[in-house]
């Protein structure tokens, strides 16, 4: 099955899809005559004929696992950016590597703070655009990302019993388990992002991750 992909939030032809469809929220999933409004992981798969994985969700220590590697990964990139091009402006998306590295970090962050609030909001979620001024140098976003992975192995080591906190988020009711998982594919396509403005720039990444690296995680096959 061919999956295609829209940026809704910066092409235009496929925000005037979206506004035929007559939804106003994201994410939205088409197939033929189906609509899945949200994050809804059973309407999902019966409209797009998904088969339940037999492996499950990740163990919390497999992502704890997988979440280090990705930090790991992230800050190497991040030591490598020369400080004038923190505030270099991506094509398509603009949005700063500052912001694009430091937002890294920051959304497992989000997901622990739902798990405490409830609610996953889109306006939270978009906050990081302006809280990632606040770190103006390699050495600002690596501690950042320390204080964060810290954060995160105390939760999925000794708070295991909130993964399965079911939120209420701007994708539809999802658990805290599913959002982190989210979050963690969510770095790994930062991070591909990163390597590719490193190409435009001339920065050649540091020991990338690779495909391999990151098996099973959720990552589109697209860049963008």
């Amino acid at each position: 099955m061919a999956v295609l992909n829209r940026d809704c939030s910066n092409d235009p032809e496929a925000e005037k899809e979206l506004a035929a469809l007559g939804v106003k929220s994201l994410p939205v999933s088409v197939r033929g005559d189906k609509m899945v409004v949200g994050f809804n992981v059973e309407e999902l798969r019966e409209a797009f004929g998904i088969e339940a994985q037999a492996a499950g969700p990740l163990p919390a220590a497999r992502m704890l696992e997988l979440y280090r590697m990705v930090f790991e990964g992230a800050r190497r990139a991040v030591r490598q950016i020369p400080q004038e091009k923190f505030d270099w402006v991506s094509p398509g998306r603009k949005r700063t590597l500052r912001q694009l590295t430091w937002h890294i970090f920051e959304r497992p962050d989000l997901c622990m703070g739902a798990s405490e609030t409830g609610d996953y909001t889109q306006e939270m979620v978009m906050k990081y655009e302006t809280l990632a001024e606040d770190y103006r140098t390699a050495g600002d976003i690596c501690a950042y990302a320390d204080q964060i992975e810290v954060k995160l192995a105390d939760f999925l080591e000794n708070e295991r019993d909130r993964l399965a906190k079911k939120i209420v988020s701007y994708m539809g009711p999802v658990t805290v388990h599913e959002l982190l998982e989210m979050a963690l594919g969510h770095a790994v396509q930062h991070i591909r992002h990163t390597y590719h403005y490193f190409g435009l720039l001339g920065i050649e990444p540091d020991r990338p991750l690779v495909r391999e690296d990151y098996e099973g995680v959720p990552v589109p096959e697209e860049l963008f």
